[in-house]
């Protein structure tokens, strides 16, 4: 897991992950996240794209989940969202996506607009927590092919 901000100055460099990490560097530094409407586009191909996600946040129970193939940008662009990092048991896969159950130990966190994390393949987490009560997020979800 790796935690950063994206200011009018960023320098992160993620080229050192690979093509598709430096590409999706690229397209966060951009600002093109700010114009795309709700749902799934390309940035290239398969291998890197990027889910725009608005949602009311509720209060519940975090729901884990772990990828094997894409590593998760998650990049919040209006509000706050909380989220969990932890070790557990992962479920089947389906497609790239495995819930992921007893979890015990856990980091919890809270990103604001233009902070991102980064969780690689295999990483159980669990987004879409609220900071403070029911509250809207708006954000970008860059799915990058690890490897």
């Amino acid at each position: 897991m790796i935690i950063g901000e994206i200011g009018n100055n960023a320098s992160f460099d993620l080229s050192g992950l690979g093509k598709n990490f430096a590409a999706a560097r690229e397209f966060l530094l951009s600002g093109g996240c700010a114009s795309l409407p709700v749902g799934n586009h390309a940035i290239v191909g398969d291998d890197v794209f990027v889910m725009i996600q608005e949602y009311t946040q509720q209060e519940k129970e975090p729901a884990y989940e772990a990828h094997d193939v894409y590593a998760d940008i998650q990049l919040v662009l209006q509000g706050s969202e909380r989220f969990r990092w932890g070790l557990g048991n992962p479920g089947d896969l389906k497609g790239d996506f495995r819930p992921v159950t007893g979890v015990e130990k856990y980091v919890e966190f809270t990103l604001r607009e233009n902070q991102f994390v980064i969780f690689f393949p295999g990483e159980p987490h669990a987004p879409g927590l609220p900071e403070h009560g029911p509250a809207f997020c708006r954000k970008a979800v860059v799915k990058v092919k690890a490897g």
